[in-house]
């Protein structure tokens, strides 16, 4: 391994967190209820009921190789020739995701408070910023997560609360009236993302202590899926069944908030939940690509990459899809297949690890 430092098992679940819990804040009202409606706010809870299958994979392939990163453990399972391709596999993935999230970062404050800054300006900035602690290492992002990451949680829940006089429950009413297929429908895209959890093979030989890391990891699970869950609800509570029509539901849902005549329009609030839980998982993607390009290149020191391999994410979100529109759809039909993909490349690694483990013991016998 390249990388020397140490986080414990609860910073772990807090980067594990930020990788789906702060887009899907965003993005996945909208997304979900395009098939969903009113049931929206089911589909993160579908879709996390079948991810925890791939999390446990993940969680069990760990713990056969638990010094060994996924870069190294993949020559072992496939060879050298095909491990080196699986190597290349998560490189690409990573790197790629960086440059995804920025995307979506970029969109997001252009079009909701920044609408005359250039995109450049607001990508390179916190790519700059990701950079740097990057270079510091995975205690520095650990450190940042367990910082951060709780006062985030705290804000949605006090936004979400302060909701409540403009609650109209009866939207939520029938549930599941056209049957669970909508909600499963809503579901694919929040369940493709769980190959986030590949990153897994990254970390996992960096715990201080593993003893505890597999309900760390569940912990993580379950309070991404809560907050999706939730944030999906108090948008139904509010629009009913309009909610998968706003292009960022939960950033309409803050703008309800209003306690007299003092306490109004504080929508920049939201910045306070989504951009330190961006921060962080913009990091953790960048950091994983850039550790997981120099133990596969052989360097002894990863630090020297972080900034090349930030201009190069930073390049790839503001190259392709020009309008906001496109790379919308893009999100919600191309990039469900890349992800897709990730989870059975994640799940032919474990099974293909697990027959030769008992082929192993069989042998040994």
């Amino acid at each position: 391994m390249v990388e020397k430092g140490k986080i414990s098992s609860g910073q772990l679940a807090l980067l594990l967190y930020s990788l789906m819990a702060y887009d899907g804040l965003l993005l996945i009202p909208k997304i979900a209820g395009e098939a969903a409606g009113r049931d929206l706010w089911l589909s993160p809870i579908w879709s996390h009921l079948a991810g925890i299958f791939f999390v446990l994979a993940m969680l069990r392939l760990n713990r056969m190789f638990p010094e060994e990163t996924i870069i190294g453990y993949s020559k072992r399972i496939f060879g050298k020739i095909l491990g080196k391709a699986a190597g290349f596999v998560i490189i690409f993935y990573a790197a790629y995701l960086t440059s995804v999230i920025l995307r979506i970062y970029s969109d997001f404050i252009s079009s909701v408070f920044l609408e005359n800054t250039p995109p450049l300006v607001i990508s390179g900035g916190i790519m700059f910023l990701v950079a740097y602690a990057v270079r510091g290492g995975v205690e520095v992002l650990g450190r940042l997560a367990q910082l951060f990451l709780p006062v985030t949680i705290v804000v949605f829940v006090i936004l979400s609360v302060l909701t409540i006089p403009e609650w109209a429950v009866s939207n939520a009413f029938p549930i599941m009236g056209k049957g669970p297929v909508p909600s499963l429908k809503g579901a694919i895209v929040p369940f493709t993302w769980f190959s986030g959890y590949l990153l897994l093979g990254l970390f996992f030989p960096l715990l201080s202590s593993k003893r505890r890391a597999a309900l760390f990891v569940m912990a993580a699970w379950f309070g991404e899926m809560l907050t999706l869950a939730a944030s999906g609800l108090v948008s139904v509570f509010l629009f009913g069944e309009y909610a998968g029509t706003l292009n960022y539901p939960f950033i309409e849902v803050v703008r309800y908030i209003g306690l007299g005549e003092f306490f109004q329009h504080i929508d920049a609030l939201l910045l306070a939940v989504w951009l330190p839980g961006t921060f962080i998982e913009l990091s953790t993607y960048h950091y994983a690509a850039v550790t997981a390009i120099a133990e596969w290149s052989g360097l002894k020191d990863y630090r020297a990459l972080a900034l090349p391999l930030g201009l190069l994410s930073l390049i790839a979100s503001l190259w392709g899809l020009s309008s906001d529109v496109e790379f919308e759809r893009y999100l919600s039909t191309s990039h469900i297949w890349f992800d897709f993909s990730l989870l059975v490349f994640g799940l032919l690694l474990f099974l293909v690890a697990w027959i030769r483990s008992k082929l192993q013991a069989a042998k040994g016998g």
